[in-house]
C-alpha cells in the first residue's frame, strides 16, 4: 500500500524515530510548506536575495528528502511503500528552486538610466 509523506511520518515510531529525533523530522518536514510560501512572499515584497537564500535552504532540504524517498520508494517487498510521483515532483521543484536562487544571487543588479544618459 502506498502512502504519502505525511502518512509515512505518522509511522515514524516503527523506524525507531519516536523520540526527539522523530519530532524534529516531523516538524522539519511540515515546516517546508510555510518556508516555500515565505520565499514567495519575500519575493513579492522585493526582497529577492533573502528569498533566494531561503529558497536554497528549502531546495536543499526538500531535494535531499525527495531523493532519499525516491531511492527507497521502489521497495516492492516493504510493508509500507512511498508513491514515486510525490518525491519526483518535489525533487524537480527543488532543483528549479535552487537554480532560480543561484541565478538571483549571482545576477548583477542594474540601475535605471534616464533618457538623457545621466543616472
Amino acid at each position: 500500500m502506498d502512502r504519502d509523506s505525511y502518512q509515512v511520518l505518522a509511522l515514524r515510531g516503527f523506524a525507531g524515530l519516536d523520540g526527539a529525533a522523530g519530532e524534529l523530522v516531523r516538524v522539519g518536514w511540515v515546516a517546508l510548506t510555510p518556508l516555500a510560501v515565505c520565499c514567495v512572499v519575500l519575493w513579492l515584497f522585493r526582497l529577492p536575495r533573502i528569498s533566494a537564500c531561503l529558497a536554497l535552504l528549502f531546495g536543499t532540504i526538500a531535494g535531499t528528502v525527495a531523493t532519499l524517498a525516491a531511492v527507497q520508494g521502489g521497495n516492492e517487498g516493504a510493508m509500507v511503500g512511498i508513491s514515486l510521483t510525490g518525491p519526483v515532483v518535489t525533487l524537480g521543484g527543488a532543483v528549479l528552486g535552487i537554480a532560480g536562487a543561484i541565478t538571483v544571487l549571482t545576477a548583477n543588479t542594474r540601475t535605471a538610466i534616464s533618457p538623457g544618459g545621466a543616472p
